[in-house]
């Protein structure tokens, strides 16, 4: 079958995105000037990977194909990021590799006592979709539901920190751990004595109202990097910021 020149366009988008060679963060200096000329170059703001709507030749499916080996691409996109590293600093690089890769931030926080996080545009949820969660369908990504609408979003969580101890009334969630990290959950509003652990690759889904805590990965000193999808469960009023229900959090909010 002949390839599109859309599909070879990805394919070559995404050799080039996972050669590109980026450096330690020390010196930092160099290591910031080498990971933002690179994308910048390569790039050129254009988006790597559309997979909306399915083409009657398979493009779709080919795209995401390309994306096999996503563990690589995300090491190559996302650099790693270590406790040396100043939380001002990381929560920066992460907020210019978003934007390098050409995804619009609608709202982000970058004084979060655990860290920070970035949400993009719901505009953009089919190509995070394909990108961070292979092998998953919009209908999928969406519980079933036609009405379901999905806002992408990263969490970085600080080495020895996390988040509340938590749930949301109007949305459901899929990770996926884009480094190692950990996390409780539970039906119930007693947190669990037993911490699971997110290896990186690894997808969890939440339903809306399931109680949940994300953690760094314990005794690291990597940052946790996690690709998160919210699933809004009520089409009436979307979920936001404050939908949240915090039943115990280490910073007193």
């Amino acid at each position: 079958m002949k390839r599109s020149a859309r599909t070879l366009a990805t394919a070559n988008s995404v050799k080039r995105i996972s050669e590109v060679e980026l450096g330690k963060t020390t010196p930092l200096r160099m290591f910031v000037w080498r990971l933002r000329r690179g994308v910048r170059d390569i790039l050129k703001g254009r988006d790597v990977l559309n997979v909306e709507p399915e083409e009657s030749d398979g493009t779709r499916f080919k795209a995401r194909e390309a994306y096999r080996n996503i563990n690589a691409f995300i090491e190559k996109s996302f650099p790693r990021l270590v406790v040396d590293t100043p939380i001002e600093v990381a929560r920066n690089m992460v907020h210019d590799r978003i934007k390098e890769l050409g995804y619009q931030i609608v709202e982000e926080d970058l004084s979060k006592p655990w860290g920070a996080y970035y949400r993009m545009a719901s505009k953009d949820a089919a190509r995070f979709v394909g990108e961070f969660f292979p092998g998953l369908s919009m209908v999928e990504a969406k519980l079933g539901r036609e009405d379901v609408e999905l806002s992408p979003k990263f969490l970085l969580v600080a080495p020895g920190n996390r988040l509340s101890w938590q749930y949301h009334e109007r949305r459901a969630e899929r990770w996926r751990f884009l480094t190692d990290g950990a996390y409780y959950r539970s039906h119930s509003d007693a947190m669990p004595e037993m911490l699971l652990h997110g290896k990186a690759g690894q997808v969890v889904q939440f339903d809306a109202g399931e109680r949940h805590r994300l953690c760094s990965e314990p005794y690291s000193k990597n940052y946790t990097l996690v690709a998160e999808i919210w699933q809004h469960t009520d089409d009436t009023h979307h979920s936001d910021e404050s939908d949240i229900v915090r039943l115990e959090d280490d910073y007193k909010r």
